[in-house]
């Protein structure tokens, strides 16, 4: 099945780029911290559960005024399509 976790960088035009994949969700944070600090910019960190339709979306970016990094949690309800 693969790494569940992957991280996208999101490019200037708001377009997602896959940077890598992780296994846990700690080790994607993890990941992206330290790809924040050579690469600032806005990362999103995408799970999906395939059974539940939900994919949890945990993004990270780097303000230019400052070297801290937020997190933001979202939640998305899918729409099955067939």
């Amino acid at each position: 099945m693969g790494l569940p976790f992957c991280i996208l960088k999101l490019r200037g035009d708001g377009s997602p780029h896959f940077v890598e994949a992780a296994q846990t969700l700690g080790a994607a944070k993890a990941r992206v911290t330290a790809l924040a600090e050579m690469w600032p910019g806005k990362y999103v960190i995408i799970h999906k559960e395939p059974k539940r339709g939900v994919i949890p979306l945990e993004s990270y970016y780097n303000s230019p005024k400052s070297k801290k990094g937020r997190w933001v949690v979202y939640k998305r309800r899918l729409k099955k399509t067939d």
